[in-house]
């Protein structure tokens, strides 16, 4: 099975593929039989491999199963841009929550930073570890005018920003001591260095997941799991105890690789309001660099390939013409309230899930296995209760939950009423019903995927799944 799932197709510029997942890796076995263990990790993206890494180190017996191959999925496929600095994430917040527990949430990703650097240096890998600044810039009129606003968020949350000039003509704030990093060969050197009290499968996915007497049982194509504690590090729980497909939005994030014609100064660079486009350098040697646009939800629009050209066209605007390297996306979940899911699932002793992190997975991520690991261990985690899975939904969350819930009203409704043909593609299951629950499935035609667009299932062209919530194949009719 191929790390990449992402089809090159044409009228989409640049190599189909994360530049991160270019490179052959090693692989890991696939799970035969059935097996016990102290915690099962499902997933094998960055939350699932630190999980597996601390339990692991505290003495316990963890098996970690991936559904495709180690760090291919989210992980694989973000802009791995390490840095508390989440866009204008901490003005929203602080609108809605109390400056004291913002303030605890912003310590724990400023901590997480310098986790994942200093695990980077531990385990003596080359994964493209690189500490510089993250810098906020406003992306238009409106945000000039509004960014000292940004910039009092920022100050609120104890985030240390500072005013610093920018390269764009637009003020800016810069946030030091952030971090780039290659994301699969951080997650890569992670799980193979796990050692003799863990094992890592991959291949492997978890059909279903039930209780099996005081603990619970995974039911994979080839063998079984049972462990007394199971941690859901797989995008969405793959056992949803808490109807949160209705809580989880799905929103695709796109990226390219492009060569610049001119120098960009150094850093990561995240505009607030205009196009939000985010840059970062990458490895390469030749200079190019990684740029993110606006976020898309999964599967509303009619050609996912407008979604590469209006990024490119936006990357042209700001920096002068580009030469597009490569092309990819992930998808990601954002929450009613802005917070992800992170701890004991509701109703699910010794199930623990990791969901919702909008984006910025790379710090969020380092946060949840912490979360999980201390509250596995006995201990409390000072930010638990304020991103736990069973906090009681706020008024100020119900008119996102009715929006979103209502586009989902209308696909699911709409997809049964009117013809598959314009969803339909002829050599995929495209059109077909999705396994979660039943939805209308869209042909994605700029990767060449299999997307459901009320809850973001993606599934690969003849019907294997790539993301949850579903986790059952769509059967192909060839």
């Amino acid at each position: 099975m191929d790390r990449e799932y992402i089809e090159a197709m044409p009228g989409v510029a640049g190599v189909a593929g994360s530049t991160w997942l270019a490179p052959e890796s090693a692989g890991f076995p696939t799970l035969e039989g059935d097996r016990s263990a102290d915690v099962l990790v499902v997933g094998g993206g960055l939350t699932g491999a630190l999980v597996a890494r601390k339990l692991s180190a505290a003495g316990r017996h963890v098996i970690l199963l991936e559904r495709r191959r180690i760090a291919s999925g989210t992980t694989g496929h973000s802009t791995a841009k390490v840095t508390a600095l989440h866009g204008d994430a901490w003005r929203t917040l602080l609108g809605s929550h109390g400056r004291d527990d913002v303030r605890a949430w912003a310590k724990a990703n400023l901590a997480a930073v310098d986790e994942l650097c200093s695990i980077a240096v531990d385990l003596g890998v080359e994964c493209g570890l690189r500490r510089l600044s993250a810098h906020l810039v406003a992306g238009d009129d409106a945000a000039s005018a509004d960014f000292d606003a940004h910039l009092d968020a920022l100050v609120s949350a104890a985030l240390p920003a500072t005013p610093a000039p920018s390269p764009f003509g637009r003020p800016s704030a810069l946030l030091a001591g952030q971090a780039l990093v290659d994301p699969a060969a951080f997650v890569m050197a992670v799980v193979s260095a796990l050692g003799a009290g863990a094992e890592a499968y991959e291949g492997t996915p978890v059909r279903s997941l039930a209780h099996d007497g005081a603990g619970w049982r995974a039911e994979c194509d080839r063998g079984s799991i049972s462990a007394p504690v199971v941690v859901m590090a797989d995008h969405f729980p793959v056992h949803d105890t808490g109807a949160f497909f209705t809580r989880l939005f799905p929103y695709a994030h796109h990226a390219i690789e492009f060569a610049p014609r001119e120098a960009i100064a150094d850093g990561m660079w995240m505009q607030v309001g205009g196009d939000e486009i985010t840059l970062r350098p990458t490895l390469d040697p030749s200079g190019t660099w990684v740029a993110g646009g606006q976020r898309v939800r999964v599967a509303s629009v009619d050609d996912e390939r407008k979604a590469y050209t209006d990024l490119a066209a936006s990357v042209t605007r700001l920096l002068g013409d580009c030469e597009v390297v490569r092309h990819w996306s992930a998808h990601d979940h954002e929450t009613p309230d802005g917070l992800p899911f992170i701890g004991e699932a509701p109703l699910g002793r010794g199930l623990f899930m990791a969901a919702g992190f909008a984006g910025w997975g790379m710090t969020k991520g380092v946060v949840a296995s912490g979360i999980i690991a201390d509250a596995i261990e006995g201990r409390t985690h000072p930010v638990a209760d304020f991103v736990s899975p069973s906090r009681v939904p706020g008024l100020d969350e119900a008119a996102v939950l009715a929006r979103e819930n209502a586009t989902v009203g209308r696909e699911f409704v709409g997809g049964h009423l009117t013809s598959r043909r314009g969803k339909a593609h002829d050599d995929s299951v495209a059109g077909g019903t999705c396994t979660h629950l039943g939805c209308e499935t869209k042909w994605n035609a700029a990767e060449g995927t299999v997307d459901c667009p009320c809850h973001g299932s993606r599934f690969g062209r003849h019907g294997d799944v790539i993301y949850g919530p579903a986790s059952k194949d769509i059967e192909s009719a060839q």
